[in-house]
């Protein structure tokens, strides 16, 4: 019994363990750190995510032409401004076309024109190149290939072919076609930056029904003048292309650069 003079005693606490068994806290210590990761994981992980799509949506607008080329995608465009030769590649295996050989006599007809001053052949001089074999890529679009001719390879710009002395070709592709390919290819004008880049014309051409413009340029390459055509067309409203044809400047007026160009657009046809 507590003497009268002195104040009660506390009641002595029991420890936490005598009422939690221990191996319940150790639960909920580990559901505590557990909690603690998760919510720092999450905040990490999301700011990576934040990061890297920003950076895609960057990246991605200018993939199939630096801008929704008229017809080209973005890289498309970005390829005709840029200074880079036009022979980029992803380093894959070329597995994305196949390549099948015309029937005898298969020659186009003119119809493009060779000279590049409108869509239609304008003097008529030149029925084109013959075709040795036809490209039918995994987009969907086939284009027929004059001798010499072949698939070099595919990248973020589209599908580029080599042809004999320099030639090249760039078939670029968008599913967000602009409605006016010459207002569209005037706009991305600003961005050149090919090396002693001289515009002959940005004009609306006849190409079958298309809603078509051309592009043309002349640019150096080291010491040697390049001259190239950059015909984008818009075939639906979800599709459209750009054939960027170049060869060099001083071949240009040659029935074979004429013939070359005439087939290439002759024996073009879009993913159906």
């Amino acid at each position: 019994m507590t003497p009268p003079d002195l104040p009660p005693r506390p009641v002595p606490r029991a420890p936490i363990t005598d009422v939690v068994p221990k191996r319940t806290l150790v639960i909920i210590a580990v559901v505590i750190v557990l909690a603690v990761l998760g919510v720092v994981l999450a905040l990490t992980l999301g700011d990576g995510d934040g990061d890297s799509g920003s950076k895609g949506s960057k990246s991605n607008s200018g993939a199939k032409a630096g801008s929704s080329a008229s017809a080209s995608a973005s890289a498309g465009a970005d390829d005709t401004k840029k200074d880079n030769g036009g022979t980029g590649s992803t380093g894959g295996a070329k597995t994305d076309s196949t390549a099948t050989a015309p029937a005898a006599g298969n020659t186009a007809s003119s119809g493009t024109n060779a000279s590049g001053g409108t869509g239609d052949e304008a003097d008529g001089s030149s029925g084109g190149a013959a075709v040795v074999k036809t490209y039918k890529g995994s987009q969907g679009f086939s284009i027929g290939l004059p001798a010499g001719w072949s698939y070099q390879s595919t990248d973020s710009a589209g599908v580029r072919f080599t042809g004999p002395d320099g030639q090249k070709l760039l078939v670029a592709w968008t599913s967000t076609p602009k409605g006016d390919p010459v207002a569209d290819w005037k706009n991305q004008e600003q961005y050149m930056t090919r090396s002693g880049y001289t515009r002959i014309r940005i004009e609306k051409v006849d190409y079958r029904s298309w809603n078509t413009a051309d592009w043309e340029f002349t640019y150096e390459d080291g010491e040697t003048k390049y001259r190239t055509i950059d015909r984008g067309f818009v075939v639906n409203s979800h599709l459209g292309y750009a054939l960027m044809y170049t060869a060099k400047d001083a071949n240009w007026g040659s029935e074979l650069r004429k013939d070359t160009w005439t087939t290439l657009t002759k024996t073009f046809e879009p993913k159906s």
